[in-house]
């Protein structure tokens, strides 16, 4: 039976020698740059190197965090950063960018790619996707469900890497906007304020409550599940968290797996005095066991109070003192050959892996003794002298030999422990050759690129650059009245829930050449509802409807489209993120010429600044003449989540998978209210800007730029009113018109269009 991985977090060096010490099979730890953890101690590049030559050297693993988004101008660090770590053997990297994972295949074949829970992997098809791409795992968005999970390790044939232990995201992870928006602080770059963790008013409700702040997620309790779902390895959460936090987890998880495989049919239970342990180890007020018994649960959330539980001193010095203390040692057996008139010889051996590893050092030629003669004890005082090595000695063999003369032997004190040295250096270097994994390759079966850029060429339509998505049938009507006098706008996209419960004929555009795109949910689950089959409603009911095609959010719709050869048109959204032209050179290789799928166009991620937008999309022309929209205004969603802010607060629509919507709002510190969307189909809450974006004030220098093919107008949470002056004041512009300013009293915000994301 293959056992699960036990993967631990490692802020620094101390805390993955604790960890290690404490039973984690591997550890994941950050380099200088390009990790999600910004605010944590990290590694420098030593550090790394020492930290991959020790865990080779006890048979353990070392898998590096570069899973944040990288702009165009940093793309360049990537390589020569990653190089030295992957010639030392680095057994893999956790992966968000598109372009990383590209450069990291390309380059360093030797390094697994896993692809971090910030790509958001929701289902099978987004899995299968990121296989073909080269991942040998994924770790899944936190919040599936179990089956979810084991359904995607056997039919997508992946590894997956699953969180059991530690702080849990409201958001889904990788969609999460809200520390960027308000902050500039974006948790796609490792800097997160989080400010999920604070107090917010519901509406119609009195005081301040905690409705975003999950408790803890603990799972020692189910551990036989996670094992029997096919889970290979354990993730625990915490680099933030003190080396005492690492090891005390990893400690008590590695006694209750290895109970389980000790009796895998026998009783199963957790003690009451390691789970008071957990407790007082970091963690916050109450805990849950996640999502994996639930969609969503008000007992998930610490309304009270978000705030860490009492740490006990106590057991953190007896975790400091158990594991932090030294370092795991290699068992080896030392012999000692000290014979008159015959050149003094040590030896050392030990097995490792399928091996044993033998050498052995020669010194001087040994002379009877004159006076004082050298006697065991003092030879093995020297021999043991291992402290400060990777090796501890089981078993220590002397054989002295005089030759019958009864004088005894002498050889110098100094020269035994030159012939130590020497002989813990031979076999280091031998133990470092065999530990160093950098001539290792993984066969990438599956990855293809992507030939026909040509078909990317002369893509216009005969109406102008203006997009405008509708979430409303209101919406949707006042846009499509406003198409019929107004060419510049060229394309209406529409929400899929709108999209499914219109009657076809309502949908049609009256012949005025518009493209019609629908918009796919910001999350596609296949829990107790499928969302791949309401996607394939939506593709069913398009060709009746005259739309065009889709517009992407995550990578499970992508993955699914490809996955049926879809031929129409494939839009992916400013959520499928494409920081750097490689990136988009990426989703543009998961084309299939001969099945006729492909990236008929991206969107401009909302976290990039104009400046950085428009590199990222010189470089990409370069490539391919892919069109690119950015967008001009909308709601920004700063945050997706399973959770619910009206059953949490309040109680449940009693609507779940209907195609319904709801509205409600919550009040932050400073009094500002923020819409939220209840998608009830597909059981998620959307929580929107105050404030729209707009950049009504930069139109002509953003259009007259030239570098963008469309421009995009989001209305999600408007009124059909508020939607027809948002339109015609922007189509106004563009015409040159002299128009009042409808964003009076600092009703919007111009985003990252300056100030761009740390």
């Amino acid at each position: 039976m293959k056992r699960v991985e036990l993967l631990s977090p490692a802020g620094g060096y101390e805390t993955m020698v604790g960890a290690f010490n404490a039973g984690a099979d591997a550890v994941y730890l950050g380099g200088s740059k390009f990790g999600a953890r910004a605010y944590a101690d990290n590694f420098d590049r030593d550090q790394v190197l020492d930290a991959i030559s020790y865990a080779h050297l006890h048979d353990k693993k070392i898998y590096m965090t570069v899973n944040t988004l990288v702009k165009e101008n940093e793309y360049g660090q990537l390589y020569d950063f990653m190089l030295p770590y992957a010639e030392r053997g680095l057994d893999g990297v956790i992966v968000q960018d598109l372009g990383v994972m590209r450069l990291i295949r390309q380059e360093f074949p030797g390094i697994e790619l896993h692809a971090s829970t910030q790509q958001t992997v929701t289902g099978i098809y987004g899995a299968k996707l990121l296989k073909e791409r080269g991942c040998t795992r994924v770790v899944p968005a936190r919040e599936l469900s179990l089956s979810e999970m084991k359904a995607i390790r056997e039919k997508a044939d992946i590894e997956v890497e699953a969180f059991i232990h530690g702080a849990m995201c409201y958001c889904y992870s990788g969609v999460c906007l809200f520390s960027s928006v308000v902050g500039g602080r974006s948790g796609n770059r490792g800097r997160c304020a989080q400010p999920c963790r604070l107090p917010y008013k519901a509406a119609g409700k009195g005081g301040e409550q905690y409705p975003l702040s999950l408790k803890d997620m603990s799972t020692i309790a189910i551990i036989p599940e996670l094992i029997e779902a096919g889970i290979d390895s354990f993730k625990i959460e915490g680099r933030m968290k003190k080396p005492e936090y690492s090891a005390g987890v990893t400690a008590l998880y590695r006694k209750y797996i290895d109970k389980y495989y000790a009796d895998p049919r026998g009783d199963y239970s957790v003690s009451k005095e390691d789970m008071e342990i957990l407790r007082n180890l970091y963690q916050r007020t109450g805990i849950s066991d996640g999502y994996y018994h639930r969609h969503n649960d008000k007992a998930m959330v610490t309304i009270s109070s978000p705030a860490y539980n009492a740490t006990s001193e106590d057991i953190l010095a007896e975790v400091h003192d158990k594991y932090l203390t030294s370092s795991l040692k290699l068992k080896c057996d030392i012999y000692c050959e000290l014979k008159v008139g015959e050149k003094a010889r040590i030896a050392m051996s030990l097995p490792f892996g399928d091996e044993v590893i033998y050498e052995e050092c020669f010194g001087n030629e040994v002379q009877s003794a004159s006076k004082r003669p050298l006697d065991e004890d003092s030879v093995r005082k020297q021999l043991l002298k291992l402290g400060g090595t990777d090796f501890e000695c089981e078993n220590l063999e002397i054989t002295i030999d005089d030759n019958g003369s009864g004088t005894g032997i002498f050889i110098a004190v100094s020269e035994l422990n030159e012939l130590r040295r020497s002989l813990i250096q031979k076999v280091s270097e031998k133990l470092s050759l065999l530990t160093c994994n950098a001539d290792k390759t993984i066969s990438y079966e599956h990855v293809s690129h992507y030939t026909d850029l040509d078909s990317y060429k002369n893509t216009q339509t005969t109406r102008g650059p203006v997009h405008i998505l509708c979430t409303t049938a209101e919406q949707f009507a006042i846009v499509k009245e406003r198409a019929e006098n107004n060419k510049d706008i060229g394309r209406i996209y529409l929400d899929s829930n709108v999209f499914l419960s219109s009657d076809a004929e309502t949908l049609v555009s009256n012949s005025l050449e518009l493209e019609l795109i629908v918009a796919l949910p910001f999350v596609t689950r296949q829990e107790d509802f499928d969302g791949c089959l309401e996607i394939q409603r939506v593709l069913d009911k398009i060709h009746e409807s005259h739309f065009d095609g889709v517009l992407v959010r995550n990578l499970e719709q992508l993955g699914y489209l490809r996955d049926k050869g879809y031929k129409g048109r494939v839009i992916a959204d400013y959520s499928v993120y494409t920081w750097n032209k490689e990136a988009a050179a990426e989703l543009i290789d998961t084309g299939d010429p001969q099945g006729g799928f492909k990236v008929s166009e991206i969107t401009t991620p909302y976290e990039l600044n104009f400046s950085e937008a428009r590199d990222m999309v010189k470089e990409l022309k370069k490539y391919a003449e892919i069109p690119v929209s950015y967008n001009l205004y909308g709601h920004i969603p700063m945050m997706v989540s399973a959770g619910c802010i009206k059953k949490t607060t309040g109680n449940c629509s009693g609507r779940v998978h209907e195609l319904h919507s709801e509205n409600t709002t919550i009040i932050d510190r400073l009094g500002n209210t923020l819409p939220v969307s209840c998608n009830c189909r597909h059981c998620y809450n959307v929580i929107w800007n105050v404030h729209p974006t707009s950049l009504h004030g930069r139109l002509h220098k953003i259009m007259d730029d030239g570098l963008f093919d469309h421009y995009r107008i989001d209305f999600t949470i408007e009124s059909a009113k508020r939607c027809a002056e948002v339109l015609d004041y922007y189509t106004d512009i563009m015409a040159g018109a002299d128009v009042s300013d409808i964003f009076a009293n600092g009703s919007f915000t111009t985003g990252h269009f300056k100030r761009g994301a740390e």
